[in-house]
């Protein structure tokens, strides 16, 4: 996740954090030293924000460590002003396994708060009162009892049926058994918005975080229902069978003149170019992006082993179209990736190829149709003869 960086590894899991929490740190912070004036209630508060933000990557910790023992590798997990996410190299398939997973968080924090509770009691208690997050914490054993407490809201919170939020994933996993991930995902996904659209104006009215944990709730739901229906319509599609081939592909030396390869963008359909020695091996790639910088750049670039990428990615044709390729676009940051098969150039692949890769299902689908009706009229035409 961008912006983020790392603090440290444990249990083979990365953890990062954001830069944004730092402001949250310090506006919380600073809200309290201006209602309290007092540097040590400005610490307190900003010492109960880290023990929560604790809690929370323990919460995610619980969906981490039972995904990975489901099989699932687990990318990093980033904390954030509104909460913690953690990043899942794939998604599982099997709804028991998503409900597993999605219910591990917030058992962490109904196991946590009990404990805190007694380490609460064990240092006197509340002492009079609730404790709050800028004023009344004076105590060790208020200080526990507010973490007691924020464990427990934590939990019912993130079990609201609020997709993508842990209760909507319970909910979705729930739908799946009988109806598959796709319409499950969908009903998830409304159910999750119209939540949204209810935290959005009750946090307007009392909490301007509310609003933007609504609005975040909102368009991850439409992300990932999105993200699943591609899947659901990538499935079973490798790169051999969307990726242009080298017959189709044209290619550069490194030799080439910048004058040229500007005349193959303006005048060709194609971006990105691969890079080809005179053996025929691939060295590196140039692609629109170099080209319109070098345009624009008062340097003078002469010929395209000035330009070309010398550290890019390629894939093979057999590949999975949506769990390797498109994640490795992604990731890349590129529009095209080299395909390589023993070692040669096979062709390119576009982030346009996998966008037309519907085109292939339904060519497909009706394939399928009409080879079913010619089945049919056959065994029809012989009967009747």
């Amino acid at each position: 996740m961008g912006s983020a960086f790392k603090i440290g590894r444990f249990f083979g899991i990365d953890v990062k954090v954001h830069w944004t929490f730092f402001l949250l740190l310090g506006f919380l912070g600073f809200l309290s030293y201006t209602q309290n004036q007092s540097i040590v209630a400005a610490v307190v508060t900003a010492g109960l924000i880290l023990a929560l933000f604790f809690c929370v990557l323990l919460h995610e910790y619980g969906h981490s460590i039972t995904a990975q023992r489901l099989g699932i590798e687990i990318e990093d997990i980033t904390l954030l002003p509104i909460g913690g996410v953690a990043r899942m190299k794939s998604m599982t398939e099997r709804p028991w396994d998503e409900v597993k997973i999605a219910l591990a968080g917030p058992a962490v924090n109904f196991v946590l708060a009990p404990i805190f509770l007694g380490l609460s009691l064990l240092f006197g208690g509340l002492g009079g009162g609730v404790p709050s997050l800028f004023t009344g914490v004076e105590t060790v054993g208020q200080f526990f009892g507010f973490l007691a407490i924020i464990n427990v809201i934590l939990a019912v919170f993130n079990l609201l049926p609020a997709f993508p939020m842990d209760g909507g994933r319970v909910l979705r996993g729930l739908l799946a058994t009988k109806l598959g991930q796709v319409r499950a995902t969908d009903i998830s996904s409304a159910v999750g918005q119209m939540t949204a659209v209810g935290f959005f104006f009750i946090g307007l009215l009392i909490n301007p975080l509310l609003a933007l944990v609504a609005v975040f709730i909102f368009f991850g739901a439409s992300g990932e229902a999105q993200m699943v229906r591609q899947r659901e319509m990538l499935r079973g599609l490798s790169v051999r069978d969307v990726m242009g081939t080298k017959r189709h592909t044209e290619t550069v030396t490194p030799w080439h003149n910048f004058g040229q390869v500007f005349d193959m963008v303006l005048h060709g359909y194609q971006d990105d170019f691969p890079v080809l020695d005179d053996d025929g091996r691939l060295v590196g790639m140039i692609t629109r992006s170099e080209i319109a910088s070098a345009a624009h750049s008062p340097d003078r670039f002469s010929t395209v082993r000035d330009l070309m990428k010398t550290d890019f990615p390629t894939i093979t044709p057999d590949a999975d179209l949506f769990t390797d390729a498109q994640k490795l676009l992604q990731e890349s940051g590129l529009r095209a990736i080299p395909v390589m098969e023993n070692g040669e150039l096979a062709g390119m692949l576009t982030i346009d190829d996998i966008g037309q890769a519907s085109l292939l299902r339904d060519i497909r689908s009706v394939g399928r149709v009409q080879n079913g009706r010619q089945s049919f009229g056959s065994r029809e035409s012989n009967w009747q003869r």
